[in-house]
């Protein structure tokens, strides 16, 4: 049994947790479920990273409001606690350089500085809530994948130094050899990087939430939610909700259907991880994979990969096109192959945990913080399977903006809506022409 946004009416609570590395390693403060009608103040759907961030800013701001947080299922069910793990100065698909050739170059600078300031909003709320998500730091490498990726890494790198003061090496094939044995690599850029325990980390800003004077509760999907004259009404399997204001915060586990603010407005795709056995320190120091690092390569459909504090490798890539193939073997058998291409000493070597999650597209590449003070309602949504450092600090400008705070509206992710998908009922034929074209030329 699986879940599929596309085909689903809403997350049943009845669906098994996945067999993630994560869930061996943490397990999840349990939370009620909602019994009895209420009425709050603020209600926020999902208690994913943006939901509870959302809810410890509400409750930081403003320490009087009532603050109500419902999940369709348990925390870290979701993408939270099934993604890698990966604390990045960025989000969606643009890099630095792409959004000054469009928007320009003082919008870059502004986003540069935003994106660093997720990052710092990750470490902010892991000490707020003295969270113990074994976040750690070590070189983020970004590695071409062919000779012309590795032309535009170097001069990317030489871009970013001079216009926004980022911290990166351009490495030269030979050179990123010396660190790291990896084959069909033409060099790579290094810059700082986090991890951390995804599943960790969003079962402590449920605590954090918590002590802030939040209330979360769990298996409790939203059902149908209706604009009446005193605010809006959200019905749950046993209990009404009524809220002066609402915050939508399911991201890729939104239903098909769920409201017009964000109906066909992202486009839900599979990611798929395998992690590794252990791998001997005789092989971890052979590869270069003995320290504590984050990869991503530069195809246009991604691997990335990283070490894990037990000495394990986690390498994620592209899943299936629909829910029903999530534990596909070909799925699978596709990561095995492709971690081995890369590293052939891992050859042979076990492989302890695989399990899909979605992540949410947006149209343009470009994730959105929307809040319509006419309506009262809005949401954050569209991290394009790069959301742990935004998310959390897009919970935080989703609050600000819902208590009619200063939010600088000359950066696109703050400015408009996410665009509406054209021809919604052919995004996976789209996707199947995408992936196909992938594998044949990539």
């Amino acid at each position: 049994m699986s879940y599929d946004p596309l085909t689903a009416k809403a997350v049943s609570s009845e669906i098994p947790h996945p067999p993630t590395y994560w869930r061996s390693t943490h397990r999840v403060v349990a939370r009620d479920s909602l019994k009895q009608d209420t009425h709050c103040e603020w209600l926020i759907i999902g208690a994913g990273y943006t939901g509870l961030a959302t809810a410890c800013e509400l409750k930081q701001q403003s320490p009087n409001a009532d603050v109500v947080v419902v999940d369709s299922h348990d925390i870290g069910f979701g993408c939270a606690g099934r993604n890698g793990g990966f604390v990045l100065s960025g989000t969606g698909r643009y890099s630095l350089s792409a959004i000054a050739k469009r928007w320009g170059a003082g919008v870059a600078d502004k986003m540069h500085h935003e994106f660093r300031s997720a990052v710092d909003e990750v470490g902010r709320r892991v000490q707020q809530g003295q969270i113990q998500c074994d976040l750690n730091n070590g070189p983020y490498l970004k590695i071409a994948h062919n000779a012309k990726q590795a032309s535009l890494l170097r001069n990317a790198v030489e871009t970013n130094k001079r216009q926004f003061g980022l911290d990166a090496t351009f490495l030269s094939a030979d050179e990123l050899q010396a660190h790291l044995s990896i084959q069909h690599a033409f060099g790579a850029s290094s810059q700082p990087g986090q991890a951390l325990n995804p599943l960790k980390y969003v079962d402590g800003l449920a605590s954090l939430a918590v002590s802030e004077g939040a209330k979360v509760f769990t298996r409790t999907p939203a059902e149908s939610i209706e604009r009446n004259d005193k605010g809006w009404t959200v019905t749950t399997p046993d209990a009404t909700i009524k809220a002066d204001n609402i915050l939508l915060a399911s991201n890729a586990y939104s239903p098909k259907k769920f409201h017009p603010m964000i109906d066909q407005r992202q486009f839900p795709v599979q990611s798929s991880i395998i992690v590794t056995a252990p791998l001997p320190d005789a092989l971890r120091n052979a590869t270069g994979l003995n320290q504590a690092m984050t990869m991503m390569d530069t195809r246009m459909m991604k691997y990335y990969y990283r070490t894990l504090p037990d000495g394990r490798l986690l390498f994620g890539g592209r899943g299936a096109v629909t829910g029903k193939n999530a534990d596909s073997p070909l799925s699978k058998q596709r990561l095995v192959n492709a971690m081995t291409a890369s590293f052939p000493a891992l050859n042979g070597i076990s492989v302890d945990y695989f399990w899909s999650g979605w992540v949410s597209v947006a149209l343009d590449s470009m994730p959105r913080v929307v809040f319509d003070e006419n309506q009262r309602i809005g949401y954050s949504m569209g991290y394009c399977g790069s959301g742990v450092s935004f998310a959390t600090l897009a919970g935080a400008r989703l609050a600000q903006k819902a208590l009619g705070q200063h939010i600088d509206i000359t950066l696109p992710l703050y400015k408009d809506a996410l665009p509406k998908y054209p021809l919604p009922a052919m995004r996976r034929l789209g996707l199947r022409a995408l992936y196909t074209w992938a594998h044949w030329f990539e």
